[in-house]
């Protein structure tokens, strides 16, 4: 078959949408597949803007017809480079010889890609990632009448966890999808089965805890400092390793200062894929206490490390972590229940063991990049039968 992956963001650049359809697109070659990306870009024309592996990425300006700031400007000027952009698409369609579309997080300007698959047929798929379907609520009404027009031409829409995909239809009421889909996306289990623990240096704290992801509120660092300071009213003193920068790292710092556990947090600031996953090889567990996520792929990661793991019960979150079982659910903005659940992982070894060893042989089985794709291309297979 020949498949085309839709992203908004170069597959070069490290981590997120990016790795998925890097991850995705290497496992679709292995099975004699030829690959085509396409990325929003900058320029009116298209034309292929790098490669991965020899496989081509094509970049054009997707424009929306929408815009909050130039209304008038957006739409006049969206009404004139349509016809140019479809015979772009078309054109693209033609020259690789497309028999499937895969959206990876899908934005507004994606509509053209909605009368594509009119123009020209073959398999249509959608997939929800997390901040794109959280984030819809928020969104323009044209624009959601935009989204809501390509996902109803869409062969499948699928969403890393089904809350996701329950988000979308609360936010797009009375959508008609064609049929919908959980499919998570999977570890980098090569990758990890490579790092080796220390890595990413010997300067940490003994028995340290991490907790690794973009520093926004949405992350509920810190949730985790709080817990840290509730623990230490119980007399326990745990450590906690970060990793990641954002613009809350300034009021996280101040917050473990004036709470009383500057001395048990250590902020790494930005580390590669690969010094996380080391670092996670090497702390005792993996803590994740999220407002709000989709599918985090981050506790796949830790558990397939061999780690385990304590998490919010929000979202996609009870799909991966089983309460008992594959980790620790406590209920989200609760730093007492989180404090708790840090105190025993780190007190009861046994305990602590059981859910590494279960979390790792749920991770390996149900979170590899091979079993997706081969579940992806046999939803493409079902849609092409059924035409």
């Amino acid at each position: 078959m020949n498949i085309m992956l839709v992203t908004p963001w170069r597959p070069s650049l490290t981590g997120g949408i990016s790795t998925v359809v890097a991850r995705l697109t290497g496992e679709f070659q292995k099975k004699g597949h030829t690959i085509t990306i396409f990325v929003a870009d900058r320029e009116n024309r298209i034309r292929q803007i790098e490669a991965l592996d020899e496989i081509p990425v094509y970049g054009m300006y997707l424009r929306s017809p929408v815009s909050s700031q130039y209304p008038l400007r957006a739409m006049v000027m969206c009404c004139i480079w349509f016809p140019i952009t479809m015979v772009q698409l078309i054109w693209l369609a033609r020259k690789r010889q497309l028999d499937a579309v895969l959206i990876q997080y899908p934005l507004p300007a994606m509509f053209y890609f909605g009368i594509l698959k009119r123009v020209f047929g073959g398999t249509l798929f959608i997939t929800y990632q997390g901040n794109d379907a959280h984030d819809l609520c928020l969104w323009d009404r044209r624009e959601q009448r935009l989204v809501r027009f390509l996902l109803e031409k869409a062969d499948l829409v699928l969403g890393v966890s089904r809350t996701l995909l329950a988000k979308v239809e609360s936010v797009l009421q009375g959508v008609h999808l064609r049929r919908s889909q959980q499919l998570p996306n999977g570890a980098p289990l090569d990758v990890i089965q490579a790092v080796k623990a220390g890595e990413a240096g010997s300067d940490l704290p003994p028995n340290y805890l991490l907790t690794a992801g973009h520093l926004i509120r949405r992350k509920g660092i810190d949730l985790v400092i709080a817990a840290l300071r509730e623990a230490k009213k119980r007399g326990v003193a745990l450590q906690l390793v970060v990793a990641g920068d954002g613009p809350e790292r300034e009021n996280l710092i101040r917050q473990s200062r004036d709470q009383g556990v500057s001395d048990q947090v250590r902020f790494l600031g930005n580390q590669s894929h690969r010094q996380v996953l080391s670092l996670m090889k090497t702390c005792l567990a993996f803590v994740l206490a999220s407002r709000a996520e989709g599918m985090p792929l981050v506790i796949a990661e830790a558990m397939a490390c061999g780690k385990a793991v304590i998490a919010s019960n929000i979202d996609g979150v009870p799909e991966i972590v089983h309460d008992g079982t594959t980790g620790i659910l406590v209920p989200a903005e609760d730093s007492g229940a989180l404090a708790t659940g840090l105190i025993r992982l780190c007190s009861d070894v046994a305990f602590r063991e059981t859910l590494a060893k279960q979390g790792k042989e749920w991770a390996c089985r149900e979170y590899n990049w091979e079993a997706i794709a081969h579940r992806y291309l046999g939803f493409i297979e079902e849609c092409q039968a059924h035409r």
